[in-house]
Protein backbone atom coordinates (compact mmCIF):
# COMPACT_ATOMS: atom_id res chain seq x y z
CA UNK A 1 0.00 0.00 0.00
CA UNK A 2 1.64 3.38 -0.72
CA UNK A 3 0.63 6.54 1.48
CA UNK A 4 2.34 9.23 2.95
CA UNK A 5 1.79 10.16 6.96
CA UNK A 6 2.56 13.02 8.87
CA UNK A 7 4.87 13.22 12.04
CA UNK A 8 2.95 15.12 14.48
CA UNK A 9 4.34 13.37 17.38
CA UNK A 10 6.89 16.38 18.74
CA UNK A 11 4.03 18.84 19.06
CA UNK A 12 4.10 17.93 22.75
CA UNK A 13 7.64 18.91 23.06
CA UNK A 14 7.06 22.92 21.73
CA UNK A 15 2.86 23.12 22.91
CA UNK A 16 1.53 25.29 25.41
CA UNK A 17 -0.79 22.48 26.14
CA UNK A 18 -0.94 18.67 26.10
CA UNK A 19 -1.48 16.43 23.05
CA UNK A 20 -2.29 13.42 22.07
CA UNK A 21 0.57 11.15 19.67
CA UNK A 22 -0.92 10.79 16.34
CA UNK A 23 -1.00 9.76 12.92
CA UNK A 24 -2.61 11.64 10.12
CA UNK A 25 -3.30 10.66 6.89
CA UNK A 26 -2.25 12.87 3.88
CA UNK A 27 -2.14 13.10 -0.07
CA UNK A 28 -1.49 10.04 -1.01
CA UNK A 29 1.88 10.39 -2.88
CA UNK A 30 2.95 13.87 -1.42
CA UNK A 31 6.26 14.68 0.57
CA UNK A 32 5.43 17.75 2.08
CA UNK A 33 7.75 19.48 5.42
CA UNK A 34 6.30 19.45 8.64
CA UNK A 35 7.33 22.16 11.09
CA UNK A 36 6.63 22.99 14.74
CA UNK A 37 8.78 25.60 16.23
CA UNK A 38 7.38 28.33 18.66
CA UNK A 39 9.87 32.17 19.00
CA UNK A 40 10.33 32.09 23.03
CA UNK A 41 11.45 35.36 24.43
CA UNK A 42 11.91 34.18 27.75
CA UNK A 43 14.80 31.67 26.93
CA UNK A 44 17.87 31.92 25.27
CA UNK A 45 17.81 28.84 23.47
CA UNK A 46 15.11 28.36 20.21
CA UNK A 47 14.62 24.99 19.26
CA UNK A 48 12.36 23.67 16.06
CA UNK A 49 11.89 20.50 14.46
CA UNK A 50 11.58 19.87 11.18
CA UNK A 51 10.66 16.63 9.59
CA UNK A 52 8.75 15.63 6.60
CA UNK A 53 5.81 13.22 5.76
CA UNK A 54 6.75 10.21 4.13
CA UNK A 55 5.98 7.35 1.29
CA UNK A 56 6.48 4.13 2.04
CA UNK A 57 5.68 0.96 -0.19
CA UNK A 58 5.47 -1.26 3.08
CA UNK A 59 4.08 -1.01 6.96
CA UNK A 60 2.81 2.37 7.85
CA UNK A 61 3.96 0.82 11.01
CA UNK A 62 7.07 0.16 10.24
CA UNK A 63 8.05 3.00 8.77
CA UNK A 64 7.36 4.96 11.12
CA UNK A 65 9.94 3.86 13.27
CA UNK A 66 12.41 4.78 10.53
CA UNK A 67 13.73 8.19 11.41
CA UNK A 68 15.29 7.74 7.46
CA UNK A 69 12.20 8.52 6.09
CA UNK A 70 11.31 11.30 8.06
CA UNK A 71 14.48 13.54 8.90
CA UNK A 72 16.11 15.83 6.58
CA UNK A 73 19.68 15.36 5.58
CA UNK A 74 22.11 17.86 5.31
CA UNK A 75 18.72 20.87 5.64
CA UNK A 76 20.39 24.07 5.90
CA UNK A 77 17.02 26.06 7.90
CA UNK A 78 17.29 29.86 8.52
CA UNK A 79 15.90 32.18 11.04
CA UNK A 80 16.04 35.75 9.88
CA UNK A 81 15.08 38.67 11.96
CA UNK A 82 13.58 41.41 11.05
CA UNK A 83 13.18 45.01 12.59
CA UNK A 84 10.09 46.29 10.46
CA UNK A 85 10.37 45.67 6.92
CA UNK A 86 14.10 45.05 7.37
CA UNK A 87 16.12 42.30 7.70
CA UNK A 88 18.25 42.93 10.91
CA UNK A 89 20.08 39.32 11.58
CA UNK A 90 20.25 35.70 10.67
CA UNK A 91 20.54 32.35 12.26
CA UNK A 92 21.47 29.52 10.65
CA UNK A 93 19.75 26.33 12.47
CA UNK A 94 22.39 23.90 14.19
CA UNK A 95 20.93 19.88 14.75
CA UNK A 96 20.88 18.52 17.87
CA UNK A 97 20.41 15.12 19.08
CA UNK A 98 17.97 14.35 21.42
CA UNK A 99 18.13 10.99 23.17
CA UNK A 100 15.05 10.81 25.70
CA UNK A 101 11.88 10.76 23.40
CA UNK A 102 9.38 8.55 24.66
CA UNK A 103 7.98 6.13 22.97
CA UNK A 104 4.91 6.18 20.43
CA UNK A 105 3.52 5.65 17.49
CA UNK A 106 7.47 6.82 15.36
CA UNK A 107 10.85 6.45 15.76
CA UNK A 108 12.33 6.46 19.55
CA UNK A 109 14.58 7.69 21.85
CA UNK A 110 16.63 9.41 19.49
CA UNK A 111 15.45 12.53 17.29
CA UNK A 112 16.74 15.28 15.80
CA UNK A 113 15.43 18.89 16.54
CA UNK A 114 17.07 22.25 15.36
CA UNK A 115 18.05 25.35 17.37
CA UNK A 116 19.83 28.77 17.50
CA UNK A 117 21.17 30.70 20.17
CA UNK A 118 20.04 33.60 21.03
CA UNK A 119 18.00 36.05 23.08
CA UNK A 120 15.17 37.28 21.00
CA UNK A 121 14.06 41.12 20.22
CA UNK A 122 10.27 41.66 21.63
CA UNK A 123 9.91 44.15 18.96
CA UNK A 124 11.46 42.03 16.18
CA UNK A 125 9.30 39.44 13.87
CA UNK A 126 10.84 35.81 13.19
CA UNK A 127 10.88 33.88 9.60
CA UNK A 128 11.67 30.35 9.25
CA UNK A 129 13.03 29.55 5.69
CA UNK A 130 14.41 26.19 4.10
CA UNK A 131 13.84 24.21 1.27
CA UNK A 132 12.05 21.04 1.54
CA UNK A 133 10.92 18.74 -0.42
CA UNK A 134 11.26 20.91 -3.67
CA UNK A 135 9.90 24.09 -2.49
CA UNK A 136 10.76 26.96 -0.67
CA UNK A 137 8.97 26.53 3.11
CA UNK A 138 8.90 29.88 4.96
CA UNK A 139 6.63 31.60 7.75
CA UNK A 140 6.74 34.78 9.64
CA UNK A 141 5.91 34.91 13.43
CA UNK A 142 5.91 38.25 16.02
CA UNK A 143 7.27 37.84 19.36
CA UNK A 144 4.59 37.51 22.29
CA UNK A 145 5.09 40.90 24.25
CA UNK A 146 7.19 41.07 27.62
CA UNK A 147 4.91 39.29 30.70
CA UNK A 148 3.00 42.63 32.80
CA UNK A 149 3.27 41.32 36.28
CA UNK A 150 2.22 43.31 39.34
CA UNK A 151 1.59 43.51 42.62
CA UNK A 152 -1.60 40.57 42.37
CA UNK A 153 1.44 38.24 41.14
CA UNK A 154 4.61 39.27 43.41
CA UNK A 155 2.84 39.47 46.79
CA UNK A 156 4.28 36.46 48.51
CA UNK A 157 1.28 35.68 50.46
CA UNK A 158 -1.62 33.73 49.20
CA UNK A 159 -4.67 34.31 51.44
CA UNK A 160 -7.53 31.67 51.10
CA UNK A 161 -9.35 32.34 54.12
CA UNK A 162 -10.98 35.28 55.16
CA UNK A 163 -12.18 33.87 58.79
CA UNK A 164 -11.22 30.76 60.30
CA UNK A 165 -13.61 28.50 62.11
CA UNK A 166 -12.49 24.81 62.41
CA UNK A 167 -16.65 24.12 61.82
CA UNK A 168 -16.61 25.91 58.89
CA UNK A 169 -14.57 28.94 57.85
CA UNK A 170 -15.67 32.26 55.16
CA UNK A 171 -13.15 31.55 52.72
CA UNK A 172 -11.80 33.81 50.47
CA UNK A 173 -10.22 33.49 46.68
CA UNK A 174 -6.96 34.57 45.43
CA UNK A 175 -7.50 37.41 42.44
CA UNK A 176 -4.72 37.53 39.99
CA UNK A 177 -5.19 40.21 37.74
CA UNK A 178 -3.32 41.64 35.20
CA UNK A 179 -2.81 43.55 31.49
CA UNK A 180 -2.01 40.82 28.70
CA UNK A 181 1.00 41.06 26.39
CA UNK A 182 0.61 42.57 22.69
CA UNK A 183 0.61 39.63 20.07
CA UNK A 184 -0.29 37.13 23.34
CA UNK A 185 -3.78 35.53 22.34
CA UNK A 186 -4.15 32.87 24.90
CA UNK A 187 -2.94 32.69 28.55
CA UNK A 188 -2.68 29.39 30.70
CA UNK A 189 -2.12 30.07 34.60
CA UNK A 190 -0.87 26.91 36.91
CA UNK A 191 -0.54 26.72 40.10
CA UNK A 192 1.62 23.92 42.21
CA UNK A 193 0.80 23.32 45.78
CA UNK A 194 4.41 21.49 47.64
CA UNK A 195 4.43 19.51 50.88
CA UNK A 196 6.39 16.92 52.23
CA UNK A 197 5.42 14.14 53.83
CA UNK A 198 6.83 11.91 56.82
CA UNK A 199 6.42 8.73 56.98
CA UNK A 200 5.71 6.43 60.37
CA UNK A 201 9.58 4.51 59.13
CA UNK A 202 11.13 7.68 59.41
CA UNK A 203 11.07 8.39 55.61
CA UNK A 204 9.87 11.71 54.06
CA UNK A 205 9.08 12.38 50.79
CA UNK A 206 8.70 15.93 48.74
CA UNK A 207 5.46 16.11 46.80
CA UNK A 208 3.04 18.62 44.94
CA UNK A 209 -0.02 19.03 43.46
CA UNK A 210 -0.99 21.33 40.42
CA UNK A 211 -4.00 22.84 39.59
CA UNK A 212 -5.08 25.21 36.95
CA UNK A 213 -7.88 27.80 35.79
CA UNK A 214 -9.59 27.88 32.30
CA UNK A 215 -7.66 29.58 29.66
CA UNK A 216 -8.08 32.92 28.86
CA UNK A 217 -8.36 33.84 24.82
CA UNK A 218 -7.72 37.69 25.00
CA UNK A 219 -10.26 38.97 22.01
CA UNK A 220 -7.53 41.46 20.07
CA UNK A 221 -4.08 40.37 20.90
CA UNK A 222 -2.90 43.69 19.02
CA UNK A 223 -4.47 45.82 22.22
CA UNK A 224 -3.98 45.25 26.19
CA UNK A 225 -6.63 43.83 28.00
CA UNK A 226 -7.22 42.99 31.58
CA UNK A 227 -6.56 39.03 32.82
CA UNK A 228 -8.37 37.93 35.65
CA UNK A 229 -7.12 34.11 37.14
CA UNK A 230 -8.89 32.97 40.49
CA UNK A 231 -7.26 30.29 43.11
CA UNK A 232 -10.93 29.18 44.72
CA UNK A 233 -10.12 28.78 48.49
CA UNK A 234 -13.04 26.53 49.42
CA UNK A 235 -12.31 24.31 46.01
CA UNK A 236 -8.96 24.72 46.52
CA UNK A 237 -9.41 22.89 49.99
CA UNK A 238 -11.82 20.06 48.73
CA UNK A 239 -9.34 19.57 46.13
CA UNK A 240 -6.28 18.93 48.39
CA UNK A 241 -8.46 17.13 50.84
CA UNK A 242 -9.89 14.77 47.97
CA UNK A 243 -6.79 13.68 45.86
CA UNK A 244 -4.89 12.64 49.37
CA UNK A 245 -8.10 10.31 50.57
CA UNK A 246 -7.99 8.58 47.29
CA UNK A 247 -4.22 7.69 47.96
CA UNK A 248 -5.44 5.70 50.52
CA UNK A 249 -2.19 6.10 52.73
CA UNK A 250 -2.64 7.36 55.89
CA UNK A 251 -1.95 4.70 58.12
CA UNK A 252 1.59 5.18 56.94
CA UNK A 253 2.15 9.15 57.29
CA UNK A 254 3.06 10.36 60.78
CA UNK A 255 2.67 14.17 58.93
CA UNK A 256 2.53 16.64 56.42
CA UNK A 257 4.21 19.94 56.13
CA UNK A 258 2.89 22.86 54.32
CA UNK A 259 4.91 24.02 51.72
CA UNK A 260 4.99 27.00 49.22
CA UNK A 261 2.98 27.58 46.15
CA UNK A 262 4.23 28.31 42.69
CA UNK A 263 2.92 30.11 39.95
CA UNK A 264 2.90 29.17 36.32
CA UNK A 265 2.00 31.68 33.29
CA UNK A 266 2.16 30.21 29.70
CA UNK A 267 1.06 32.48 26.90
CA UNK A 268 0.91 31.80 23.04
CA UNK A 269 0.92 34.19 19.99
CA UNK A 270 -2.70 34.11 17.58
CA UNK A 271 -1.44 31.61 15.07
CA UNK A 272 -0.34 28.82 18.21
CA UNK A 273 -3.45 29.54 19.63
CA UNK A 274 -5.90 28.49 16.50
CA UNK A 275 -3.31 25.13 16.01
CA UNK A 276 -4.18 24.84 19.75
CA UNK A 277 -8.42 25.12 19.27
CA UNK A 278 -8.55 23.31 15.96
CA UNK A 279 -6.40 20.62 17.67
CA UNK A 280 -9.19 20.03 20.81
CA UNK A 281 -11.30 17.38 20.44
CA UNK A 282 -14.66 17.86 18.46
CA UNK A 283 -17.52 18.15 20.97
CA UNK A 284 -20.13 17.75 17.80
CA UNK A 285 -21.73 15.27 16.23
CA UNK A 286 -18.95 16.17 12.56
CA UNK A 287 -16.17 15.16 14.62
CA UNK A 288 -13.58 16.03 11.18
CA UNK A 289 -11.20 18.49 11.64
CA UNK A 290 -9.62 20.99 9.15
CA UNK A 291 -5.83 20.88 9.71
CA UNK A 292 -4.31 24.22 10.58
CA UNK A 293 -1.16 25.72 9.50
CA UNK A 294 0.52 28.77 8.90
CA UNK A 295 3.36 27.55 7.00
CA UNK A 296 4.09 28.07 3.40
CA UNK A 297 4.65 25.04 1.21
CA UNK A 298 4.71 22.76 4.69
CA UNK A 299 2.14 21.54 7.57
CA UNK A 300 2.47 22.49 10.97
CA UNK A 301 3.00 25.76 13.01
CA UNK A 302 5.45 28.42 13.34
CA UNK A 303 4.58 30.68 16.64
CA UNK A 304 5.75 32.33 19.49
CA UNK A 305 5.18 31.14 23.27
CA UNK A 306 6.32 32.64 26.59
CA UNK A 307 6.41 31.26 30.41
CA UNK A 308 7.02 32.95 33.34
CA UNK A 309 7.34 31.37 36.89
CA UNK A 310 6.62 32.81 39.96
CA UNK A 311 7.90 30.85 43.47
CA UNK A 312 7.71 30.48 46.89
CA UNK A 313 4.37 32.53 47.58
CA UNK A 314 3.62 31.30 51.18
CA UNK A 315 0.26 30.92 52.68
CA UNK A 316 -1.27 33.20 55.37
CA UNK A 317 -1.52 32.32 59.13
CA UNK A 318 -5.69 31.80 58.59
CA UNK A 319 -4.98 29.54 55.44
CA UNK A 320 -2.11 27.19 56.97
CA UNK A 321 -5.02 27.30 60.26
CA UNK A 322 -7.70 25.97 57.53
CA UNK A 323 -4.94 23.21 56.11
CA UNK A 324 -3.86 21.86 59.54
CA UNK A 325 -7.41 22.38 61.26
CA UNK A 326 -10.45 22.81 59.04
CA UNK A 327 -13.08 20.97 57.94
CA UNK A 328 -11.60 19.30 54.85
CA UNK A 329 -7.93 18.87 55.42
CA UNK A 330 -8.18 18.77 59.12
CA UNK A 331 -7.92 15.36 59.47
CA UNK A 332 -4.75 14.58 57.21
CA UNK A 333 -2.29 15.40 59.55
CA UNK A 334 -0.60 18.82 57.94
CA UNK A 335 0.99 21.27 59.80
CA UNK A 336 3.20 23.88 60.03
CA UNK A 337 7.51 24.25 60.24
CA UNK A 338 7.61 27.66 60.94
CA UNK A 339 9.08 27.99 64.48
CA UNK A 340 6.63 31.18 64.90
CA UNK A 341 3.98 28.01 65.06
CA UNK A 342 5.69 25.91 67.42
CA UNK A 343 3.12 24.87 70.17
CA UNK A 344 0.40 26.06 68.48
CA UNK A 345 -2.54 23.26 67.14
CA UNK A 346 -1.19 23.87 63.61
CA UNK A 347 2.62 24.22 64.30
CA UNK A 348 4.33 20.83 63.48
CA UNK A 349 6.21 21.25 66.86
Amino acid sequence: MRATFLLSFLIVLFFISSCDTKVDLIDEGLETAVVYGFIDPTVDTQFVKITKTFVTEGSAVEGAMDPELSEYKNLEAYVIAYDGSDSVDSYLLMEKTVTDKDSGAFYYPVQTVYYFTDQVNFDYSYELAFNGSGNEVRSTSEVVGEFNDNNTINSDIVNLVALFDVTGSNYSNKKIEFPSSINAKRYEFTYRFHYREVYTDGTEKEKHMDFSDPAWIVLNSSVSEQIQFFIKGEEFYQAVAGRIISQNNEENIEKRVIGTITYNFEYAGDDLNTFIELSEPSTSINVEQNPYTNITNGIGVWSSRGRNVFENKTFSISSIKEMALGQFTGDLRFCSEDPAHNGTGWGCN
